[in-house]
């Protein structure tokens, strides 16, 4: 696994029923290894700049996100 650390991967994020319109969600998704700790990577392309001085690329690290054993139980 160290071969691997501080690098990620990244797929194109297709879009889903449960998505909210006017939200802006990531262009891609993935995960990485940063520091020997897994990583939840979200990638966002500059397509409607209107500055030179905009990035082309934002990205976002955090930590992953736990799933749901049970998907249809509620938290209160």
């Amino acid at each position: 696994m160290s071969d691997y650390d501080n690098s990620a991967a990244l797929w194109k994020r297709q879009a889903r029923d449960t998505d909210v319109a006017g939200k802006k969600y990531p262009n891609y998704t993935g995960n990485g290894m940063v520091d020997g700790k897994p990583k939840q990577i979200a990638a966002w392309l500059g397509i409607n700049k209107t500055k030179d001085t905009q990035p082309d690329i934002n990205i976002k690290v955090s930590e992953p996100q736990q799933q749901s054993q049970n998907k249809e139980e509620e938290p209160f």
